[in-house]
């Protein structure tokens, strides 16, 4: 079983207008139900899909685009997933190691032989950047994980999004590691945009046309970019919200994105296509031809490498795969898990090996 969810809230519970149930929301039962959550708890928006032995068993969506007027969301709208991101990162990496262009034990140093780099990343593998068991900071900039920050790219060497990871790898190696590579789990988001800067340069594509073309078009997928889908289009798409304390009310966001730390995050999508990935996560996408990735593959992404142990003195009772937190529940169940932040959108996925 499955379970979605996408949306905009606070801590809070402040009142927001109740909307209708129309053919645009979507599963009409499900709608409802989740029409009762989004006004309880006070969200302007929530899309929630459900997945049952294989198949979708319904979606929906609720609540507004935009605090303070009526434009209605739809079940086909783009929400922000954030490092929900990540599983499609790793996705896409074991495609290539399936292809032979890549190797779960490429190492930052045999992609990139002329870049002067720190004696520590030498080693390190883009598996264990996929598994936050490379030992880099969360982010690059002071461990601060925002948008605003000026982090001194070279733009005489162009703007593209591949050009600037590759500056962000450039730059990273430069810096000491929190741990010892391998030594502990410790989330990063840094790690993912030099796994993506890695996969760019083994397979001579940009990471964008690597997603279309390996996930996307298998899939069916048509709904997939980069960042608040509002940033694009303010009026058929969903805003991000954050909670004002000075005025005790949301805010309307809809920033431009980086592009550039598109594989730790912020991808938008719609509800079904998320589900569409999902599905061949659970080895049950209906694929004309073949499976999006091997058994074996799946088997890799969804079990940790080895039983490291967090950053943290704390028993969260999960571990990390490749793009996936783990964990085996008190029935016994594997469970597989995300959840996704950014630009004042919040997105959450389990799945049930």
């Amino acid at each position: 079983i499955l379970l979605c969810l996408m949306g905009c809230g606070t801590s809070q519970s402040p009142e927001v207008k109740p909307s209708p149930i129309t053919k645009l929301s979507g599963d009409s039962e499900l709608a409802r139900l989740i029409e009762s959550i989004r006004v309880k708890e006070g969200l302007i928006a929530l899309a929630s899909g459900i997945i049952y032995n294989g198949r979708i068993h319904s979606i929906a969506a609720v609540g507004t685009r935009k605090c303070g007027t009526d434009n209605w969301v739809t079940v086909k709208d783009k929400f922000l997933i954030g490092s929900c991101t990540k599983a499609f990162t790793a996705t896409l990496a074991a495609i290539l190691v399936e292809e032979g262009l890549l190797d779960w034990q490429t190492t930052i140093r045999e992609a990139f032989p002329e870049i002067k780099m720190l004696p520590e990343y030498e080693k390190v593998t883009i598996c264990q950047l996929l598994s936050h068991r490379a030992g880099l900071p969360k982010n690059l900039k002071g461990g601060q994980s925002t948008w605003t920050i000026n982090y001194g790219f070279d733009q005489d060497r162009g703007s593209t999004p591949e050009i600037f990871r590759l500056q962000y790898l450039e730059k990273t190696v430069q810096q000491k590691v929190r741990y010892p590579p391998g030594e502990r789990v410790h989330y990063s988001n840094g790690g993912y945009i030099l796994a993506g800067a890695i996969m760019e340069r083994k397979a001579g594509r940009s990471l964008d046309e690597l997603w279309k073309k390996r996930i996307f078009h298998p899939l069916d997928i048509s709904s997939a970019g980069y960042g608040p889908a509002a940033a694009i289009d303010p009026h058929n798409q969903p805003w991000g919200h954050y909670w004002d304390k000075s005025t005790d009310s949301f805010v309307a966001y809809k920033s431009v994105y980086p592009n550039f730390m598109g594989p730790a995050g912020y991808m938008h999508i719609s509800i079904e296509d998320w589900a569409k990935f999902i599905l061949a996560h659970l080895d049950s996408y209906p694929l004309n031809k073949r499976k999006l990735i091997k058994p074996s593959s799946l088997k890799k992404l969804h079990e940790p490498m080895d039983s490291a142990k967090w950053d943290i003195d704390i028993n969260l009772g999960l571990n990390y795969a490749f793009g996936w937190f783990t964990k085996i529940n008190e029935e016994g169940h594997h469970l597989i898990w995300h959840g996704g932040r950014g630009f004042a959108f919040n997105a959450q996925v389990v799945a049930d090996l």
